[in-house]
C-alpha cells in the first residue's frame, strides 16, 4: 500500500503537499529556478522523490505551484466596498503577490519554459489567473449595474493592465510596492470611473 496516498483515487496528503510547497519556495530563495531540483524538494520537505513525482511531475508545475497560488483568492473582493476601495484592494493583493521574493525568484524560469508553449500558458490561465480575472469582471460588472464604471471598461482586460503593470514595475525597480499601489490606483479609479 502506498503510505503517501498518491495511488490513483486517493486523496492528496496535504500536510505533505504543503510542505513540498514550502521547501520549493525555500530552494528558490537560495538557489534560484535553474538550481532547484526535486530531489532537493523532497529531501528539503522530508518526502520521498516519487511523492514529488506523482504530485507534480516536473520543476515548472512545482514551481507554478508555489509562486503562482494565492490561497485567499477567494477573500480578494469586498462585495460591498466602494469602488475606490475594492479597486486598491485587488491591486494590493496583486502587488503583494507579484512582489513576494519568491515570486521574483521563480519569474524567469517560468518565464523562458513558457515561451512558445501555448499549453503551459493555458494551464496557469485556468489554475491561477482565470479565478483572479473573474474577481475583476465581478467587479467591474456590479460597479456598471450600480452606475459608477464607463460601460465600455472591461473588467477581463483591466486585470491584464494591472498584471502587466505590476509585473514589470517589479521586475524592473523591486522597490516601492506602497508606492505602487497608490499610483495605479490614483491612474485606474479616476479612468474607469463615471464622473458626474
Amino acid at each position: 500500500m502506498d503510505d503517501e496516498g498518491t495511488g490513483l483515487g486517493r486523496p492528496r496528503d496535504s500536510r505533505r503537499r504543503e510542505a513540498v510547497v514550502a521547501a520549493t519556495r525555500e530552494v528558490l530563495l537560495e538557489k534560484g529556478y535553474e538550481e532547484l531540483t526535486l530531489t532537493e524538494v523532497a529531501r528539503r520537505a522530508g518526502v520521498s522523490r516519487p511523492f514529488v513525482y506523482d504530485n507534480w511531475g516536473s520543476r515548472f508545475s512545482l514551481v507554478e505551484d508555489a509562486i503562482f497560488s494565492v490561497p485567499e483568492q477567494d477573500s480578494l473582493l469586498d462585495e460591498n466596498a466602494p469602488l475606490a476601495d475594492a479597486m486598491t484592494g485587488l491591486i494590493a493583493a496583486m502587488v503583494r503577490i507579484q512582489s513576494d521574493p519568491v515570486y521574483v525568484a521563480g519569474l524567469a524560469g517560468i518565464a523562458a519554459e513558457l515561451y512558445g508553449r501555448d499549453d503551459l500558458m493555458a494551464q496557469i490561465e485556468s489554475r491561477y489567473s482565470a479565478p483572479i480575472r473573474a474577481v475583476y469582471v465581478r467587479l467591474i460588472e456590479r460597479a456598471k449595474a450600480d452606475g459608477a464604471v464607463r460601460p465600455d471598461v472591461d473588467g477581463s482586460a483591466l486585470f491584464d493592465t494591472v498584471r502587466g503593470a505590476v509585473m514589470m514595475h517589479m521586475l524592473v525597480k523591486h522597490r516601492d510596492p506602497e508606492g505602487l499601489i497608490e499610483h495605479l490606483t490614483s491612474i485606474i479609479v479616476p479612468g474607469i470611473t463615471i464622473h458626474r
